[in-house]
């Protein structure tokens, strides 16, 4: 026979879900800022060097800094999920956080996505060329990194969504 709270998340529970899912999505972010910093790659076209560094282009510095800035409101919010569970009038405030680390995180993606597709395919309307024949190694690290810039987002939105439920019921 089944009890009232059978089925129900305990506060305890969902923390602990909450902590392991805040701690991925530093994990993923610090990763994709990482690979994004040390990413550099020179190459020889036709007897002309030229240089593949993510300081080049601002939609990877913005990437650079917003994940940074993610890193650091997640593990801000960390604390707070853990005092929002004794106290249940920070569930709201807790939403808000994760609702703009959230948008700071795909708006962070989008953009250095943009520079990985002209990177990738060039755009041949306004002239420029794909660089990713040219700069394998660099190209991979990037899509590597926007992988993880996106697994950081979506945990992200995930934690939105249950804060968001957690929020309604308080």
């Amino acid at each position: 026979m089944m009890g009232a709270d059978d089925g129900r998340r305990t506060p305890l529970m969902n923390l602990g879900v909450q902590v392991s899912m805040r701690v991925l999505a530093i994990g993923t972010a610090l990763a994709s800022m990482v690979l994004t910093i040390t990413n550099h790659e020179v190459a020889s076209v036709y007897g002309i060097s030229f240089e593949a560094k993510y300081d080049f282009s601002s939609s990877f510095r913005y990437l650079v800094y917003a994940e940074i800035a993610i890193a650091g409101m997640t593990l801000f919010t960390l604390v707070w999920a853990c005092l929002a569970v004794r106290r249940r009038g920070l569930v709201f405030a807790l939403f808000f956080f994760d609702l703009l680390t959230t948008l700071t995180a795909i708006s962070a993606f989008s953009a250095a996505m943009s520079d990985g597709y002209i990177g990738k395919y060039g755009n041949t309307h306004a002239g420029w060329l794909p660089i990713c024949g040219y700069v394998h190694n660099y190209c991979n690290r990037v899509t590597l990194s926007l992988a993880l810039s996106f697994a950081s987002f979506l945990l992200l939105f995930i934690l939105t969504v249950l804060t968001a439920s957690a929020a309604r019921h308080f």
